[in-house]
């Protein structure tokens, strides 16, 4: 049995405090959990909501329809009544109008317990928490996990002294071990554990919460985190830093990204490591600045002028995100390339709960060659067309160069000979790069069946939920996009129908995979309003196509 709890209010209300409370102690508890954020670009008023489904068995999204609605004014259950199943229920205070309610005098209770009303989102969990059955004490570790506010913990204890009796009687599960992280915190500590000196970023919603939660972990792990004055002054810093010898990442959206490109571009013909992460949000320009979209796949792909080779990697779930972040680190420091870490809002800011994280099998290097002496060649032609750099202030003299240059750094005028070594010398890495990624499981498929879903990026998760009611289906999960794991032709052109999921319009997977393997797919679900794909649209398209 899986639940979907919906928790709405206005902003400055605790909704997103409150909704990872009743997350993590739904974890505790034993069961998995999927916690999906919307939020409006506001500080105070408006409308956000979050939903947390949980069950027995694995969660991976959101469903549209809803068990119980916590609801902290009026319009939250006046936007979201429609989605109440038909024996769901409000939790509200009194004050709350509608007809299937389970309320509780809120103000009432503060006031005789002398509490700021600012507590009363915890007084509505604990009440919540009580009626669904389930011990107190679970409730109260998640409190402490968040910060010993000894209030939370009293109206706890409060509120369950009073007669209320259980109405749902919820049983617990077998409680285990497991990992509750989001998207963001994914990339955050894979960077981390690959070895991350420098994050550098100027906020830009939904890339914000990495330079949020690496500033709060930076003295844990002797991280400098740096918000220069724009992302020109992002990438440039970055840029100078990596060639000093640190592990640099970078972070910005849309179109913090444009403005990088000049930058990216240096990276590519300096041969200068850099690692970016680039979360997406809906629209061009500001867009809609807080919703998700998968519409930067092909910008990503192509920004900076000129031909330099470049990974992009698109995670499609929390524990992903914490792999290819490690990947992004080796690719770029051992072919002195940028990698960019394609993600979105739906990624970004949704929380799963899971049982283990995978570690990639890459080793966490530098790639520094710390011995040489002398001159040093940092661009020497050689067959494979890397090789690992040297750094100023070592034994070596090493000479970097953003214009087209010889083996030793030293720009050249008019030898285009030379230029065209150099050029051919750059792009050969992508020949290598290409039978690496392949090491590193470009693509995944899940499930069983003759008929095909082929999507990226956050669409995962989604996906993964739909498949759980779906026959003769399986997923095709692509990770890497650039360079392109064409071998993925066979497995499209061996299936008897193929879906392709975007959260775009355009179908830009649907065009790379025309252009690198000349296979078109006609079936589409392209969803781009600013709200993420739900599983139950995923399952209604696939009835559409198998009539």
């Amino acid at each position: 049995m899986k639940y979907n709890i919906l928790i709405g209010g206005q902003a400055g209300q605790g909704i997103e405090f409150i909704s990872d409370i009743i997350s993590i102690s739904l974890v505790k508890e034993g069961f998995y959990v999927f916690n999906y954020r919307y939020y409006q670009s506001l500080i105070k008023g408006g409308h956000n909501y979050n939903i947390v489904s949980f069950s027995k068995d694995k969660v991976f999204s959101f469903d549209e329809e809803i068990d119980f609605i916590l609801a902290f004014d009026q319009n939250t259950v006046n936007l979201h009544k429609e989605k109440l199943k038909e024996n769901g229920y409000v939790i509200c205070d009194k004050s709350i109008n509608f007809e299937k309610k389970l309320d509780f005098d809120i103000r009432k209770f503060l006031s005789e317990n002398n509490i700021s009303n600012r507590y009363e989102n915890t007084v509505l969990a604990s009440y919540f928490w009580k009626i669904l059955g389930f011990k107190k004490d679970s409730l109260m570790e998640a409190y402490e996990r968040k910060g010993k506010d000894s209030i939370n913990l009293r109206i706890i204890e409060e509120v369950f002294k009073l007669d209320i009796k259980p109405i749902f009687n919820i049983k617990p599960e077998k409680k285990k071990e497991k990992y509750y992280l989001s998207g963001s915190e994914g990339i955050a500590y894979g960077a981390i554990s690959a070895g991350l000196d420098i994050y550098l970023g100027y906020p830009m919603t939904p890339a914000t919460p990495v330079l949020h939660i690496l500033s709060s972990l930076k003295d844990k792990y002797n991280i400098l985190v740096y918000q220069p004055d724009n992302e020109v002054g992002v990438i440039n810093m970055a840029i100078g830093a990596s060639y000093a010898g640190a592990k640099v990442m970078v972070g910005t959206s849309g179109g913090g990204a444009d403005l990088m490109g000049e930058g990216i571009s240096f990276s590519g013909m300096a041969e200068i490591p850099i690692v970016i992460y680039w979360a997406q949000r809906y629209g061009p320009s500001t867009g809609l600045a807080t919703s998700t979209s998968q519409e930067d796949l092909l910008s990503s792909i192509h920004i900076g002028h000129g031909e330099f080779p470049k990974v992009v990697v698109a995670p499609g779930d929390p524990a992903e995100a914490y792999r290819r972040t490690i990947e992004a680190f080796y690719l770029a420091y051992k072919y002195n390339i940028p990698v960019i870490i394609l993600s979105d809002t739906f990624l970004a800011e949704s929380r799963i709960s899971v049982d283990e994280i995978e570690v990639p099998n890459v080793p966490i290097e530098r790639f520094i060659n710390l011995n040489e002496q002398g001159t040093y060649k940092l661009y020497e032609i050689t067959e494979r067309g890397y090789k690992e750099r040297a750094i100023p202030g070592l034994n070596a003299i090493v000479k970097a160069n953003s214009y087209e240059h010889d083996e030793f750094g030293f720009q050249i005028f008019d030898d285009h000979k030379l230029a065209e070594r150099m050029h051919a010398k750059r792009l050969i890495k992508m020949f290598h790069i290409e039978k690496e990624i392949y090491r590193l499981d470009p693509y995944f498929i899940y499930g069983k069946g003759d008929n095909l879903i082929v999507s990226w990026g956050s669409s995962k998760m989604p996906i993964m939920e739909a498949l759980k009611g779906l026959k003769g289906w399986r997923y095709l999960h692509i990770s890497y996009l650039n360079p392109f794991p064409r071998k993925v032709s066979e497995i499209i052109e061996g299936s008897r129908k193929v879906l392709l999921v975007e959260n775009n319009l355009t179908g830009q997977l649907g065009k790379l995979i025309m252009r690198e393997c000349g296979i078109y797919i006609e079936n589409r679900l392209l969803k781009h309003n600013g709200l993420p794909i739900s599983p139950a649209e995923i399952i209604r398209k696939i009835k559409e196509i198998e009539k």
